[in-house]
């Protein structure tokens, strides 16, 4: 799946350079959006003790969030290029392990300043509908409670978006109205608590988490100026 958006958003950008080879009549645009957004992902988490892996625990899960960002954009009538900045913090839910026990262990994580650099691709024969494609990256950032004392390193992560949207001038000073849906995919993400494996025992010591599969859906209104 991955390698076929991949072919495709490859394909929109060369089509896209063929057909703005003039720059003569480039407009800026500034605009700000709201969204809904589900995220999914697998987490899987391993214990060691004496250098090897004891206990393997795998889950998959999802959350909702809303957020707000800013963007830029510099284009023609065919094809715009842009910039996308979230300034606020996409908050996972809290997971507790060990509940209302000695170690009991909190974590959660905050993807902070996801940007997205984009091309958009405008359609005329289909009206305002246009594609749109872009390069994201995010931090992440773990928040952790744990029973042991360990921390994790923050971390971050990046990956494609893919989209379809339709852009309504409103007639008045250069004001439209935009609606879209965007589906993104993230690269994988391990974080461990900084112990070293080889370690004697039976009791864990390492702890290792690698968040795979990431994948969102992303439905966006937004208010757009074009000078």
């Amino acid at each position: 799946m991955k390698k076929t958006l991949t072919i495709i958003a490859t394909a929109m950008l060369l089509t896209a350079t063929a057909h703005a080879a003039d720059f003569s009549d480039l407009r800026a645009s500034v605009g700000i959006s709201g969204s809904n957004a589900v995220y999914a992902a697998t987490g899987t988490e391993k214990d060691y003790g004496a250098g090897a892996v004891v206990k393997t625990t795998k889950e998959y899960g999802a959350f909702a969030d809303a957020y707000g960002s800013i963007f830029a954009e510099l284009g023609n009538d065919f094809i715009s290029v842009g910039i996308d900045y979230v300034p606020g913090k996409i908050e996972t839910p809290q997971n507790i392990s060990n509940e209302n026990q000695s170690n009991q262990n909190r974590v959660s994580a905050d993807f902070d300043k996801l940007t997205t650099i984009y091309a958009k691709l405008n359609i005329p024969k289909l009206g305002g509908t246009y594609l749109k494609v872009g390069y994201s990256k995010v931090d992440v950032i773990v928040n952790e409670a744990m029973a042991s004392g360990s921390t994790y390193a923050d971390t971050d992560t990046s990956g494609m978006t893919y989209g379809l949207g339709y852009n309504h001038d409103l007639g008045v000073g250069g004001v439209s109205i935009r609606a879209e849906l965007l589906y993104a995919t993230f690269s994988d993400v391990t974080a461990n608590n900084g112990k070293a494996t080889s370690v004697s025992g039976n009791n864990p010591s390492r702890n290792e988490i690698t968040i795979s599969d990431m994948e969102g859906a992303r439905g966006t209104i937004s208010i757009v100026k074009t000078f």
